[in-house]
């Protein structure tokens, strides 16, 4: 739908012969850096870190760390199904921006070209946000790490995030479902065997 109204938008922008038609193509990036990316940078969460940390420190012997972690990527990890179109728009938007400034550049539009550069620096950053923990967790060089020690301790926060986000819902069937594919990973497994209080054992629906 995003790409959709973009490309309207964007051909509105330069078909219009109307002296504020160019600027038709930034209304939805700004709208979307102002509405939507700010919950996904700032880190706001649903509640509370002091009660995010209770819950998992009951079950968790890294309950610090998962708790920094969620709190940082709260966004991602509620919204298992759709956090990765939230990513997908991020980028095309961000494209979009880019392109714009460059446009408005070229035109001596230099107070719409450095807004929009703004936008789009804004939108790259929630694009890399939004959908980390699940892109971090599929991503086999996170996972192998052998030219990196902390991309390999980035993909065990990550599992154990998407794990124990199941812990603070554990009756959102989509956070549930997403916790349950992780937790039958065999590298997994041994994570919550050493972290999990319960060595990960009787708490998958």
């Amino acid at each position: 739908m995003i790409f959709i109204i973009n490309v309207i938008a964007l051909y509105a922008s330069f078909s219009t012969n109307s002296m504020y038609g160019v600027f038709w193509g930034a209304i939805l990036p700004a709208l979307y850096a102002i509405v939507v990316a700010p919950h996904a940078l700032i880190g706001r969460t649903d509640m509370p870190p002091t009660k995010i940390k209770k819950i998992l420190a009951g079950r968790w012997e890294n309950a610090d760390d998962l708790t920094g972690y969620i709190v940082k990527y709260w966004m991602a990890l509620a919204s298992p199904a759709t956090s990765w179109k939230k990513q997908l728009n991020s980028v095309i938007l961000y494209v979009t921006s880019f392109f714009l400034g460059f446009v408005y550049f070229l035109r001596e539009m230099f107070a719409g070209a450095i807004l929009l550069f703004g936008v789009g620096y804004i939108l790259y950053k929630m694009s890399r946000r939004v959908d980390r923990p699940r892109a971090v967790y599929a991503n086999s060089d996170f996972r192998d790490g052998s030219d990196n020690e902390f991309a390999r301790k980035e993909w065990e926060l990550a599992a154990m995030a998407i794990v124990a986000f199941s812990d603070l819902y554990p009756d959102d069937s989509a956070i549930k479902n997403s916790a349950n594919e992780v937790s039958e990973d065999e590298e997994v497994k041994l994570l919550l065997a050493k972290y999990r209080h319960d060595q990960g054992l009787g708490w998958v629906a």
